[in-house]
């Protein structure tokens, strides 16, 4: 990490702020156990552009691109298991 550039700590305060922005979202369908108002189609469209950059993140040999990327990728797949767990109760 000695090698690291100011534009590099941005780069990680920058998918530090990516990596959050689905968070109030997971907690409040964990939380009310409700995910009806939920798009799929969202979703989708998320998971394959999450899947997009976290693949263009490991071939640039990114590491703000594939950290971002994963803990997205992950808590979008959270919401998945999420929309088919809390179906029956919407």
């Amino acid at each position: 990490m000695s090698n690291f550039q100011w534009i590099d700590y941005l780069g990680l305060f920058g998918a530090f702020l990516s990596s959050i922005t689905f968070l109030p979202q997971v907690y409040k369908a964990w939380t009310t156990k409700s995910v009806g108002d939920l798009s799929s189609w969202m979703i989708a469209i998320l998971l394959a552009n999450v899947s997009t950059w976290l693949v263009y993140g490991i071939v640039k040999d990114d590491f703000a691109i594939i950290i971002a990327n994963s803990i997205i990728m992950g808590l979008s797949l959270l919401m998945v298991w999420f929309k088919f767990s809390f179906r029956k109760r919407d």
